[in-house]
């Protein structure tokens, strides 16, 4: 009787052991990425889904990386707001240019007519009347 219950007692705590060592082990790659895949002892996968809770290693990867993403569409923003600001200033500098050529050339047609009034005024006077001043 008493090998009867060793034998039990024995054959309980095998199949109990199976039991107990069933435990989830996570496997993860080494970015830490993780694909909510555990695998059990006996290398039995379980899908535990996107639901899985991220580790901080995984939070500070992500941070980084979107810190870094930022950090070069500011450096790309930065660049066209930099070309654009030395297109304004082309674009000034030519519309200055512009108007002082239309100012030059308005004052050279200026001349080009006054001297043709002041020779109209003084054949006027070469013929012995003075100008009114009406």
């Amino acid at each position: 009787m008493m090998l009867k219950k060793q034998i039990l007692g024995a054959l309980t705590l095998s199949c109990s052991g199976v039991l107990f060592a069933n435990i989830p082990i996570e496997s993860r790659g080494l970015s830490g990425a993780n694909n909510g895949t555990v695998y059990t002892a006996n290398n039995t996968a379980i899908q535990t889904g996107a639901g899985s809770t991220p580790t901080p290693t995984n939070l500070n990867w992500q941070l980084m990386q979107k810190n870094q993403q930022l950090e070069n569409e500011l450096r790309t923003l930065r660049g066209k707001m930099e070309e654009q600001d030395n297109e304004i200033e082309k674009l000034k500098n030519e519309l200055t240019n512009r108007y002082a050529d239309l100012d030059q050339r308005l004052e050279l047609l200026q001349q080009k007519i006054e001297p043709t009034e002041d020779t109209d005024t003084t054949e006027d006077n070469q013929q012995g009347t003075a100008p009114s001043n009406s």
